[in-house]
């Protein structure tokens, strides 16, 4: 696999967060999953209780580190992935342009920290051989940043808290283009209690806007009475442009919404969900499968690769960090901002995954 994505063996160091098994091959043995598994010789590492053989074995992998000097390291499973970084879920974090803890280093040089990109173990991999495409993948991305020990991040500009003259402008301008002739855009609804929360939309894939309509600190709404319907007038006359081509993720669930209220339908032009499904309808895989009976009465597993917006953006976006679990973290209490990023972060990488499948307006 390496040599399949042009990594020579050669060029890299192998290593092992423990230099051990643990018992029964059970990762348990070492990191307790459950209180009931912690004993009283468990110490805490990053926000768990393990046993103190994977904290000795973590400090000399970290001599190691410094010895080789790497510029990117490659996180095969859960183990690495939690030691290295603190994050846990590999199917949630696999792809994803991490780097080291940086607390973690034993002499601080100036330097960044080394990249960390997680993929699946390949014991997985041979236990679920759908993986290995998308580890391949992975190992691409590893390749690509394998040069320096800097990522280049995307230069994202998102309007989150649009004053009525930025949202209006903002439509306005979008019209405009659509005037022009035919023009991408890419559309996403978050929702909240069977309501439209907020609006977003990109015309690139680094510039997006997010149109607040609930805002925890304002009960009444976002946008006083007049304001909203300025700000909803401009935006359905621009979502139903003739020249408007909308695309977006999974649009049927964003339409339902925008037509029970706002009672228009944007004029969708492609729906990266079914696109991608299609594509790849016949690489079944656990997380993402439907459970039918043939005829005969047996169980038949039907499905593809993931079809989430994660999931997507893990193959195609040029710069990847797993971001889903930022609308569900976000603090109501502390503001909305966290949540409206997070809206305009789907608009912008929807819009990339759809120009990498080949979408024009």
């Amino acid at each position: 696999m390496l040599h399949e994505t042009g990594i020579i063996r050669s060029d890299c160091y192998v290593s092992n967060v423990v230099n051990a098994q643990p018992a029964g091959n059970d990762i348990r043995a070492w990191i307790p999953l459950t209180k009931r598994e912690i004993t009283p010789d468990c110490v805490r590492f990053r926000d768990r209780m393990v046993k103190p053989i994977l904290v000795e074995g973590y400090h000399s992998l970290l001599k190691e580190i410094q010895l080789v000097k790497p510029t990117i390291i490659i996180a095969l499973g859960n183990t690495p992935l939690f030691a290295l970084t603190g994050r846990q879920g590999i199917t949630k974090w696999r792809g994803s342009q991490l780097v080291q803890n940086a607390a973690d280093l034993l002499e601080p040089t100036g330097e960044p920290p080394p990249k960390v990109i997680p993929t699946y173990h390949p014991a997985a991999i041979l236990r679920q051989w759908d993986w290995r495409a998308i580890a391949l993948n992975d190992l691409r991305r590893c390749k690509r940043e394998s040069t320096s020990r800097l990522y280049k991040t995307p230069d994202w500009t998102f309007i989150i808290r649009p004053s009525l003259v930025q949202a209006l402008g903002t439509l306005g301008a979008l019209y405009e283009r659509c005037e022009k002739g035919p023009t991408l855009l890419s559309f996403d609804l978050e929702t909240r209690a069977g309501h439209i929360a907020c609006a977003g939309i990109a015309w690139d894939r680094s510039n997006a806007i997010c149109l607040p309509f609930m805002a925890v600190a304002q009960p009444e709404g976002y946008w006083a009475e007049e304001e909203e319907a300025l700000v909803l007038d401009s935006l359905t006359a621009l979502l139903t442009h003739p020249n408007a081509r909308i695309v977006g993720q999974n649009l049927l669930y964003d339409c339902q919404y925008t037509w029970r209220h706002w009672h228009t339908v944007p004029r969708v032009h492609f729906d990266m969900m079914i696109a991608h499904h299609t594509a790849f309808a016949a690489a079944a895989g656990p997380d993402d499968t439907s459970i039918a009976k043939h005829k005969k009465g047996a169980k038949k597993r039907q499905g593809g690769f993931k079809k989430s917006l994660d999931f997507q953006a893990s193959l195609y976006n040029e710069h990847y960090i797993y971001w889903k679990d930022d609308s569900k973290e976000w603090d109501p209490t502390i503001g909305e901002e966290q949540f409206w990023r997070y809206n305009c972060e789907d608009a912008v990488r929807t819009m990339e995954c759809a120009e990498v499948l080949g979408v024009r307006p």
